[in-house]
Order: C-alpha cells, then sequence, then structure tokens
C-alpha cells in the first residue's frame, strides 16, 4: 500500500488539470465504449463506470462527479437515436445515479486509503524514533559500565567491560536496522562488520591482528541478526584472547553465507586453541543457548595453522526456550 502513497495523496496538482486528466480518463472510456457499441448494435455503459471510479479514487472530491456528469452525458448521446420517450429517461436516469453512486464509493475509499496509509506512515516513524532511543539508552549503558570498570579490581573490569560489549553489539543492531512494513531487517554485511570492528579496537593490539568480514548481500529478522551479532562477539572475543598469544600477529576471518540456511564461520590464524576451553563460562553459555535459539549447531574444527568455528542455521524467526 506504502507504493500508492505518492499516488493517492502526495501529487499537487491544480484543480484544472485534476479535472482534465479525469476528462481524458472518460474520453479514453466513451471512445471504448462507442467502438463496442457499434460492433455489437447494443447500448450499454459498463466501461464507464470504472472511469468513473478511477478518476474518483486518483483524485480528492470534485473529479468523481465531474466523470459521472460527463459519463451521463456519453450515455445520453450514446442511447438518444435508439431509444426515446420515458425509457431513455429512466434508463439514462437511472445509469446517472448509478455513476454518482460509484463516484461517492470511489471517494469514500480513497479517504480510508489515505487514513489507513496515515496511520502506517505514523507507525513507521514511531517506530524509527523507539529504535533510535533504544539505540541510545543502550550506548549509554555501555558507557556508563565502562566508566564504571575504570576504577575497579583487574577481574572485576574485566567482567564489566564484557558486558559492556554485549550491550554495544545489541545496540549496533539499531544502527543497521530497517524497518518495513512487515518486519525489522538489518544488513548483515555491514553490521557484522562494525560488530567485529568495535571488538578489534577494544581488544586487538594495534596493528599486529586484522580481521577480514566477507558476507553475502544478506538481511535477517532484528532477533536473528542480534543472535548472530552476539554469537560472533563472543567468538571474536576468543581469538583474540587466546589465539595470539605474546603479541603475536595474525588474522581473524568471519564469513557468512546463506542461503536456505545461514552459515557463520569464524576462523584465524594463531595457535589453535580450544575453542570451548572453559563450557562452563557465560560466554560459552551464551553461544550454545544462542545456537539452540537459532536452532543450529556449532562445530569447532582446528586446522592446520589457527581455529574454525561454523553455525549452520535455518532462516527464519528464533525459537522459543
Amino acid at each position: 500500500m506504502n507504493k500508492l502513497y505518492p499516488l493517492l495523496l502526495e501529487h499537487r496538482l491544480p484543480v484544472l488539470v485534476r479535472y482534465c486528466i479525469a476528462a481524458a480518463i472518460m474520453l479514453v472510456c466513451a471512445i471504448l465504449q462507442m467502438a463496442l457499441q457499434s460492433l455489437t448494435g447494443y447500448p450499454s455503459y459498463f466501461l464507464l463506470l470504472p472511469g468513473i471510479f478511477l478518476s474518483g479514487l486518483i483524485f480528492n472530491r470534485g473529479t468523481g462527479i465531474l466523470a459521472a456528469v460527463i459519463a451521463a452525458g456519453v450515455s445520453a448521446y450514446a442511447t438518444y437515436a435508439t431509444v426515446a420517450g420515458p425509457v431513455y429517461l429512466s434508463e439514462n436516469g437511472l445509469f446517472f445515479i448509478t455513476a454518482a453512486g460509484t463516484a461517492v464509493v470511489a471517494e469514500f475509499l480513497r479517504a480510508e486509503m489515505k487514513r489507513v496509509m496515515h496511520a502506517d506512515k505514523t507507525k513507521a516513524l514511531l517506530l524509527q524514533e523507539m529504535a533510535h532511543r533504544t539505540k541510545n539508552n543502550l550506548a549509554v549503558l555501555s558507557a556508563m559500565i565502562r566508566l564504571q570498570a575504570r576504577g575497579a579490581e583487574p577481574m572485576v573490569a574485566t567482567a564489566l567491560d564484557t558486558a559492556a560489549r554485549r550491550i554495544l553489539v545489541t545496540a549496533q543492531v539499531y544502527d543497521h536496522l530497517s524497518l518495513t512494513q512487515d518486519s525489522r531487517l538489518v544488513d548483515m554485511r555491514y553490521y557484522l562488520n562494525s560488530v567485529v570492528e568495535k571488538i578489534f579496537q577494544s581488544l586487538a593490539p594495534p596493528g599486529s591482528i586484522t580481521f577480514e568480514v566477507l558476507s553475502d548481500d544478506i538481511v535477517l529478522p532484528h532477533n536473528q541478526a542480534l543472535a548472530i551479532g552476539i554469537i560472533t562477539n563472543e567468538l571474536v572475543t576468543n581469538s583474540l584472547k587466546y589465539a595470539f598469544p605474546d603479541h603475536r600477529p595474525g588474522q581473524v576471518t568471519v564469513q557468512l553465507a546463506a542461503g536456505k540456511n545461514i552459515e557463520l564461520t569464524i576462523s584465524d590464524n594463531g595457535v589453535g586453541h580450544d575453542g570451548e576451553s572453559d563450557p562452563s563460562g557465560l560466554g560459552s553459555r551464551i553461544i550454545r543457548l544462542l545456537t539452540q535459539q537459532l536452532g543450529g549447531t556449532l562445530d569447532y574444527a582446528k586446522l592446520q595453522s589457527g581455529l574454525s568455528a561454523r553455525l549452520r542455521a535455518p532462516r527464519g524467526p528464533l525459537r522459543d526456550h
């Protein structure tokens, strides 16, 4: 319905131009009607009614009535030579009432469509404003936690900093959120690149470790995108913490491919650390929970140099657990 919005509501044509367009529409319908009548020899009016309806639907009040008057004139002219007397008056009078009723119905339908489309636009604006405010609130919360971490003991500071990064991953969803009529979608290519870039700014030694994000051109529902973003955050963080000891240089690669299923692969060329070295840790529990919610599986594979983690999940909404 949003595609009809410019056609029905946003045109600013002068009254004379609107009337001329309505008259042109009725002229086309009249020519078609006269041609049909010449072929069949039977006077009828049904091809005039769509022109009335279209004129009343596209433009505001007045054009539908004008189209009805033109249609009545055409019908009177078309039946003048074949019908006479009371029958002529009754047939054309009945047709004019039908034409006027069609114009009124078209105007009523246009008003209802206008109301619905205005409500739809208002809803979209409210959703955008809510998403913007949510993102800002989460970003502020993440910043407050980071400030609190500065004066805490090392273990507490590390835990707070990790929590702040997880909140920031959630906030970043709203930077790449596209609101449509049916759902809220996230552009995964830009979202994943933003997530990984923020992790590297926070954890990676400058210059010694690089990253690469390779993603298909894909959009996903926001809840599924958020789950993938958090899993990416946890796995990339693990690579930076354990795969490159003693400032060892290296690279972390994040790949997202999507067809019928989603396949997320995060690999590094580090020392080949155990991807689940702490299965009881919060990060590992978060990964397992989100993998279950996605209805997928996560497998680790040691490479010749480094480690690879591969998530496979169907496309679609999260499962309830």
